[in-house]
């Protein structure tokens, strides 16, 4: 069988990529890797790299030329949200306060049996997740 053994990048379209780009900065520890960058003239859609120096993950993020303008929905096909691991309770209850720092609204701390999550959302509304899975 064909295998892959991480995810590459994850890339979102967003409205404003400015703000986009300063929130998961700001709020998520994500540096610029690239100023904007303008991709194929037939895709019309600007990208800029961001990558978390901890754990490596890349964030692209796109604002097309000709985007709707409209906020992101889990209710549509595509994307529902992007969960990112910590290691412990006591990792997850520090992002809960540094969302509130930050002044990022978000959930209490969640059980599900399987796992402990917070959930918020980005300036466009894309839901994102901050996850412990239960051992």
């Amino acid at each position: 069988m064909t295998t892959f053994s991480a995810i590459a990048h994850v890339a979102l379209v967003v409205r404003d990529m400015a703000a986009s780009a300063e929130f998961y900065g700001r709020v998520l520890g994500f540096e610029a890797v690239t100023e904007r960058l303008e991709g194929p003239p037939a895709a019309r859609h600007p990208r800029q790299l961001l990558r978390h120096p901890d754990s490596g993950i890349t964030l692209g993020i796109h604002e097309p030329l000709d985007g709707s303008g409209e906020r992101f929905s889990p209710q549509r096909t595509g994307l529902d949200h992007v969960a990112l691991t910590v290691a412990d309770r006591a990792a997850l209850d520090a992002w809960g306060e540094q969302l509130t720092a930050h002044g990022v609204e978000h959930s209490p701390v969640r059980d599900i049996g399987y796992a402990q999550f917070i959930s918020f959302a980005d300036p466009d509304g894309i839901a994102w997740e901050i996850w412990l899975p239960t051992p």
